[in-house]
């Protein structure tokens, strides 16, 4: 135990004996700089909640983008009609399907 407290001792004796004073032209730029600083850390938590703000209303914006956008664009023209063929061979027999654009999948009769 006296040994490592000699050690400490002797280790604060070195420490405190290369202390020096800052000049005082130092110690003005030092205090000045830490000062600006401290406003504009001062600034920054002011704006935080204009940040946070920013961030759910630019949100909002793109989703009505994307819900307001379909409906500001031309309608496509209805289909004309449709006709596919296909035909097997080895039965001889041929299928024609025409859709008319009339057509309507749920509609009942």
């Amino acid at each position: 135990m006296s040994e490592d407290k000699n050690l400490d001792e002797k280790i604060t004796r070195l420490v405190r004996s290369i202390e020096k004073d800052i000049p005082p032209a130092v110690e003005e730029i030092i205090q000045a700089r830490a000062a600006s600083l401290r406003l504009r850390l001062g600034l920054l938590k002011l704006r935080r909640p204009l940040f946070l703000a920013l961030v759910p209303s630019s949100a909002a914006v793109l989703l009505a983008a994307f819900f307001l956008l379909p409906l500001s664009q031309k309608p496509q023209p209805p289909i004309s009609e449709i006709r596919t063929e296909f035909e097997i061979a080895d039965k001889n027999i041929k299928i024609i399907f025409i859709q008319k654009p009339d057509f309507n999948l749920f509609k009942e009769n």
